[in-house]
């Protein structure tokens, strides 16, 4: 009569038995998800992505946008000009030039015709004001030319050295003598870094304005400025 064989007992020594591997799985460890480092690069790379995609749909939407004309309108109306000029006079004494884009085709009606100044059209009135300059009253004009370059004139009566100069130590160079529309100006180098253009009338004696018109540089805005102001200066 036979038995049926009976398996022998596994010893310790033969060590635990191996479970079986899950699958989808090896030796070497879990397979299936990147390394850290490689989701951290993919995830950078889609936030850039997405900001240039979203970039690009604003910057198409602000290029189909209707866009407004441009307004060039002056700093200052015709009306708060002509105000200034008249508390100016007050203040001086005397008449005071205002330089007037547009006048000769529009003249002014608050301000007598020898007050104005005309310019052709394209300039624009910056600002008007009376005001300390060197502890001198000065009236003060400021336009800006076609270009957004802007020349100052200023008026002053008896004005000190420094207020001609821009400087407390004398004049930086000898004044050039230059001769405009038959008035004879002064051409130099003020201590500010500004070309300016003086003129003094030799009859006006004791209360006359002294005229100066300046600009950053010597420009040709500069020089049709000064044509002006002649012009509105010769009797």
């Amino acid at each position: 009569m036979s038995h049926p064989e009976t398996p022998a007992p596994t010893s310790p020594a033969d060590g635990p038995a191996t479970p079986p591997q899950a699958a989808g799985s090896t030796a070497g460890g879990p397979t299936g998800a990147p390394p850290a480092r490689s989701r951290g690069r993919g995830t950078a790379r889609d936030m850039v992505l997405s900001m240039v995609v979203i970039l690009a749909c604003v910057g198409g939407i602000l290029l189909l946008a209707p866009q407004p004309d441009e307004v060039d309108q002056p700093q200052v109306s015709d009306a708060e000009a002509a105000v200034a000029v008249q508390e100016a006079e007050a203040a001086l004494g005397t008449q005071p030039l205002l330089l007037a884009p547009g006048a000769a085709d529009e003249p002014m009606a608050d301000l007598p015709a020898e007050a104005v100044v005309p310019l052709d059209e394209g300039w624009r009135l910056d600002y008007a004001r009376t005001e300390e300059t060197d502890e001198v009253g000065t009236w003060r004009v400021g336009v800006l030319s076609p270009g957004e370059r802007r020349v100052d004139l200023e008026q002053a009566v008896d004005p000190t050295e420094e207020w001609l100069t821009r400087s407390d130590e004398g004049r930086p160079g000898l004044p050039e003598p230059v001769d405009v529309g038959g008035l004879t100006w002064t051409v130099q180098e003020r201590g500010d870094g500004r070309t300016a253009w003086t003129y003094e009338d030799p009859e006006g004696g004791a209360g006359a304005l002294t005229t100066t018109v300046s600009a950053s540089s010597g420009s040709e805005d500069l020089r049709e400025v000064v044509e002006a102001v002649s012009a509105a200066l010769v009797p």
